[in-house]
């Protein structure tokens, strides 16, 4: 009767506990698959359940990337030598739509989304910041011969919910 009573209060938990296991995370993938937890588009948005159930059909997830390619080198003074450092690095913004599928309980809350991959609608933007490469002041100024280097450093996907056409960041982890 015990091992009865303790099934029916397990079952009990699972239908009137949290909308998602505790074990769940959101994790995005390379691909965009992945899935995304009610709690985390909740606290993103700063919603609560019945909006999350109300809205969640007009939700939209966008995984955004940034990269930085650094460009250094170096100019010298004719007359004096005085070497000038010179640097610009080019910022590329990566922004990708993901197909998603809200899963919801039998009860209504929504558990979280299924996120199915990338939809192939993505932007992307190349801002410069600094002088050109490779270019020096006016004047008597020249190129170092072979001083020039580039570093590129690419960050992790960031994920975004989009609402009303404002984005909120989405922890993964």
């Amino acid at each position: 009767m015990q091992k009865v009573i303790a099934v029916l209060a397990a079952l009990a938990g699972v239908a009137f506990g949290p909308a998602a296991p505790p074990w769940a995370v959101s994790e995005l993938h390379e691909d965009g698959t992945g899935f995304v937890t009610g709690n985390d588009v909740r606290a993103a948005l700063g919603w609560d359940d019945a909006t999350l159930r109300a809205e969640a059909a007009s939700l939209e997830f966008v995984a955004e990337s940034e990269s930085v390619t650094g460009i250094s080198w170096s100019c010298v003074h004719a007359g004096t030598a005085e070497v000038l450092p010179q640097r610009t690095d080019l910022v590329v913004t990566e922004s990708r739509a993901i197909t998603s599928r809200p899963r919801t309980m039998w009860w209504g809350t929504v558990a979280g989304f299924r996120l199915q991959g990338f939809d192939g609608r993505g932007a992307s933007s190349a801002v410069p910041e600094g002088p050109a490469p490779g270019s020096c002041p006016a004047g008597p100024w020249s190129l170092v011969e072979g001083s020039m280097q580039t570093v590129e450093t690419t960050g992790d996907p960031v994920l975004m919910v989009r609402h009303d056409g404002a984005q909120h960041p989405v922890p993964v982890g």
